[in-house]
């Protein structure tokens, strides 16, 4: 498969896994986006909003918006940054991590589910060659910069 072949399947599998992801967790009431932003938050630790933006490659105004959300919910919660007066640290709450591995456990749960019928070597294969070219994306967007 030419690269191009890949990347349309990479952005269906995307768009495909964020309809199955709303799905899964509806009940929720919390997006796609906010979900990713705890997940973020729960893999990386706390950060400040521009941090959090440049990570997810949105606008700060985009995630803005989604921390809103997640402060109502007392899901996250502002901290002091030493770093700059006006830029808060955005961190988990216990209620936030809480649901942010509940979420997981679901998704792992339901994906054990899913019959596939590809192998793990093929499926260990396909993430490979998946982290081989986000690293050569990220390294071009580096250099143009």
């Amino acid at each position: 498969m030419q690269p191009e072949g890949l990347f349309q399947e990479t952005e269906s599998l995307f768009q495909t896994l964020k309809s199955w992801s709303e799905s899964l967790h509806s009940e929720l009431g919390i997006s796609a986006a906010g979900r990713g932003l705890l997940e973020l938050l729960w893999l990386n630790g706390s950060a400040p909003v521009p941090s959090l933006a440049r990570e997810r490659g949105v606008s700060r105004q985009h995630v803005q918006q989604h921390v809103d959300s997640l402060l109502q919910r007392g899901l996250v919660a502002r901290e002091g940054n030493p770093a700059h007066k006006r830029s808060s640290i955005i961190a988990l709450t216990d209620k936030g991590r809480a649901m942010v591995q509940n979420i997981r456990a679901d998704e792992l749960d339901a994906l054990a589910r899913l019959q596939v019928g590809v192998s793990d070597d093929a499926t260990a294969k396909a993430a490979e060659v998946l982290a081989a070219w986000r690293a050569a994306l990220q390294r071009d967007i580096a250099s143009r910069l």
